[in-house]
């Protein structure tokens, strides 16, 4: 369940084992394309998003992408509102289940 980008993250941050909030945001963030983008995402010193990068074209993400960074964005605090169908609609499979992983984490129902 857990990848070796998914444990770099939480080590990097280092992310205190209740902080569930955390926890779900870097199980998305850990997928191989977010994975190389995350500086953009996340500003690690500040322990902090970075809700600007999705406005401000300073990263490029494809649909899918961006609707995983969106959903992690919602489950770490709120930011952006996560609408089910639009977050859901058009993943695959590998990535809808990641969300849905994420979710539980967020929600310690795992």
């Amino acid at each position: 369940m857990y990848t070796k980008n998914y444990i770099a993250l939480l080590t990097k941050d280092n992310t205190a084992e209740t902080d569930v909030e955390r926890k779900a945001l870097f199980r998305i963030l850990s997928t191989d394309d977010l994975y190389r983008k995350v500086t953009h995402l996340y500003d690690f010193k500040e322990h902090s998003i970075k809700p600007e990068s999705l406005e401000n074209g300073e990263v490029y993400l494809s649909s899918s992408s961006r609707k995983l960074v969106m959903a992690a964005f919602n489950l770490y605090n709120g930011h952006y509102e996560a609408d089910i169908f639009d977050t859901f609609a058009g993943l695959d499979d590998k990535n809808f289940n990641l969300v849905i992983q994420a979710i539980k984490i967020r929600f310690n129902k795992y």
